[in-house]
Order: C-alpha cells, then structure tokens, then sequence
C-alpha cells in the first residue's frame, strides 16, 4: 500500500447487509470444504484414468480436454485458499493451498500478495497487477491464456529460488515472507524438476501430460470463464459493480468454478466463503446490476467492446445500476487522523481515560469502532475482558472494526490477514507489522480507553 493511500479500501462502494447476517455467512467450515475439495479431486482422478485407458483411441482426445479443463479450474481452488475461506482450520487451507498453486503454475505466497493487491486496487491502471488487458486492448495478450500461453510466469520464481528478489517484489513482499517465499520457490522448482526426471526414469512423457502440459491444453473452458470478470467494463472507480460482472453458469460448471460466477460479491466481501456466495447475493442482489444470462450473453457484450477499444481507448461497458442505489462519488473522502501506528508505551501510563459509550453491552468475542478527537480505535472484548487496538489495519488500511473476531484474533475484512487481539501481533499473512494496542480498564461501570500524548 502506497503511504498516501490509507483509506483506499474507504472509497469502495458497499452494498447493504447487516453485521448479524455478514457474521453467518463469512463462517467457514471445514466439512464443507473437505466434501468440496474432495468431489472435485474425485473427479479430477476419474477423468485422468478414463484418458489414460483410451490412450491410442480417437476418445483419448475429449478424455484428454475434460482431464486439462478440470485440471486448469485448480486455479479456483488455489485462489479461494488465497483467500483462507474454503476451510476453517488454517494448517489445511494452506496445504491445500500449496498444493493447488504448484498444480497451476504459482508460487502460493508470492502469488497471494499479488492477489491482495488486485483486491485492493481492483482496476486501478498501475496499481492492480492483475488488469488482464489495459486499453488499448493488446488482443494477442487477451487470446493467450485461452490456449495456456501467459499463465505460467516462472521467472520470478527461479530469480526467489536463487534468493534474488527484484525491487519491485520486495515492494510488495514484506520481508517478513521473504524467507517462506524463498524455500516455497525452491520446493517449486524440485517439485517440476522431479516429474521431468520421472519422464526420463518411466520413458514416457505422460506425468508432463498430466500435470504441466494441462495447463495449456486445458485452459480454454476456465478462461473464457475468467475473462466474464472484468473484461470491457470500468476502470478507474471505486464501486465495484461497475468493474465486476456477474454471469449465471449451470450447477456444473459453478461447482468447478468455485462459485466464481458471483464476482462482485467475492471483491465486495472477500472474507466470505465460496459457499456462501449464492446465499450472500440473495441479500444483496437488488443493489447490483442484473445478472448476466449466460456466459454467452457477456462475450455479446465483451466482444464488440474490445474491438472497440482498439480505436476508442476511452470506451467501456456502464453496467445499469438500481436507481435506489446509484455508484457511490468516485472522488476519495478525506482520511481522518490515525492512531499512528508504533510500539506501546509500555513503561508509561495513559495520559487520560475516555469513556467507550456502549462497550460494556458488547457481546463477547465482537468489536466495535470508537472514534475520539478524529482518531479511530477498535474496542473489543473478549472472554477475559476487553482489549484495545488502532482500528486501521497494519497492512492496507481496512477498518478493523468491520472485521470479525475468530479465536482472539481480529480478521481484516477486505484481506483476511490477522492480529492477536491481546497483543496486536500480526498472526496471519497479508498482515505483518504489529498493530498499536491501548489499555482498558472498567471504572463506575464504564469501559475506559486509555490514551497517551502523541
């Protein structure tokens, strides 16, 4: 996050849904996860036997498509884990995530963190890494990745397995990951390094076939899904209706695609579990443009759009917006004073105690915003008490105070990092730097907040 940007995550337009109704459907759940995670590697295998029983038949080259487009929708299955929200246990998120990362092409951490910026600039030109075709729209740079050409991007991960990280990578990567990013390259390189090794051992080139070369036989299906996405909208504004489309897919393909097909809600709320997208646009969908029929209705309108652009730099797709809920101003709102974000005066006491209004009705295990003199806290209370932090998140600037509590930790709405509520730690990637913590103490029956000179 660039030092001016504080409150970039601020401007973006939020549809309305209450706290009560966000809280259930952000809960993740390993069950759901595993039986997800599971179907879909039952039929990736299936699939990978039936082509391999017809090798040297005319079917081995349907078999052999529907093995690659499954394969290449692992994409999903690694960007929802970049996310943390398919399980809820962390250790099996992230080995699934590693494991789907490596299967597409990724490195998981490096990737992770690219990701979090395109949430955070979500088609800002120069900002978001992840524009697939600024204007003018490149067309060859558009077509590529319908055919695998432009996925894979191994060199920065051989340049962080050598231990070189380029300015602009630790511009982006916190050193704090540096090291993880470091030996996740180098386990990426043994890993592909291994299956060539085992084409030469077994004199066949099939493990290629089944894993690397899938990725370009494969990628036809998923890519014409991933392209629904962004592709001839808006750029430059923050309301995500506006650069986000909404496509309605069969159950089948929605089952691959992890839900991907209601994509604005996924950047609107990120902390919200693919299974719960269906549930999270029933609330809200009167508050977005209307869904697109078909995937073949949104290339009506994508490709007409392109071509367009090739002239008309300037053009794009305006989706039609309820007029109970036109696009929020686009011009940015003026940051309040922060709390600033540096170590605890632990040797020295509050200078003076201000009252929390409200605090002492919290339910346990919430968090509340509590502003003073233009600064904001998060208050939160606990089941031994409650706790004080700065409400702007270390790491992009979200408003803590809209993030939910999971294990006496506080988990940021638009990223899904997490701090140790106690001690304002950073737990959890992309948080890294510890967050300001303040003291509380209940007096007369009222939640204090205790604060020291700036």
């Amino acid at each position: 996050m660039k030092a001016d940007d504080i409150d970039i995550l601020d401007r973006w337009y939020h549809c309305d849904i209450s706290r009560e109704e966000m809280k259930e459907l952000m809960q993740r759940s390993d069950l759901k996860g595993l039986a997800h995670t599971v179907a879909f590697f039952g039929v990736l295998v299936g699939l990978g036997i039936l082509a391999y029983r017809v090798i040297g038949t005319p079917w081995m080259i349907p078999a052999f498509f529907a093995y690659g487009t499954v394969y290449c929708f692992l994409n999903h299955l690694m960007h929802e884990t970049h996310h943390r929200t398919v399980f809820k246990s962390i250790w099996l998120n992230e080995f699934v995530h590693w494991v789907s990362a490596f299967a597409h092409g990724a490195e998981p951490i490096y990737d992770r963190w690219g990701h979090a910026q395109h949430h955070t600039y979500t088609y800002l030109i120069g900002n978001d890494p992840e524009v697939i075709t600024p204007r003018p729209a490149d067309i060859p740079t558009l077509l590529g990745p319908f055919f695998g050409i432009g996925i894979i991007k191994p060199g920065p991960i051989i340049n962080h397995a050598f231990g070189i990280i380029p300015p602009a990578d630790k511009e982006l990567v916190p050193e704090s990951d540096w090291k993880s990013m470091i030996w996740s390259s180098r386990l990426w390189l043994l890993g592909y390094a291994l299956i060539l090794i085992s084409c030469f051992v077994f004199g066949t080139i099939l493990p290629l076939v089944y894993t690397l070369f899938a990725r370009f036989y494969g990628a036809f299906i998923p890519t014409l899904l991933n392209d629904t996405q962004h592709v001839g909208l808006e750029q430059n504004v923050y309301d995500h209706r506006l650069i986000c489309r909404n496509v309605r897919v069969d159950p089948i393909t929605s089952f691959f695609y992890w839900n991907m097909q209601y994509h604005t809600e996924h950047h609107m709320f990120p902390t919200v579990p693919f299974h719960a997208l269906r549930k999270l646009n029933k609330k809200i969908k009167h508050q977005l443009p209307p869904m697109y029929p078909s995937v073949w209705h949104a290339y009506r309108e994508i490709i007409p759009t392109v071509l367009r652009q090739q002239n008309d730099y300037e053009y794009h797709v305006t989706p039609q917006l309820p007029k109970a809920y036109p696009a929020a101003p686009q011009e940015a709102p003026v940051s309040e004073q922060e709390a600033p974000l540096k170590k605890n005066k632990t040797d020295e006491a509050p200078n003076v105690w201000v009252s929390v209004p409200n605090a002492k009705d919290m339910p346990i295990d919430d968090v509340l915003e509590f502003r003073h003199n233009g600064e904001q806290y998060a208050i939160y209370r606990l089941g031994d008490g409650y706790h004080a932090m700065s409400n702007r998140c270390s790491h992009a600037g979200a408003k803590l105070s809209q993030g939910f509590v999971i294990d006496g930790q506080i988990e940021c709405p638009a990223h899904n990092g997490r701090f140790d509520i106690r001690t304002g730690e950073a737990t959890l990637s992309p948080a890294c730097d510890k967050m300001r913590t303040f003291p509380i103490r209940i007096e007369d029956g009222e939640v204090r907040l205790g604060l020291f000179d700036k």
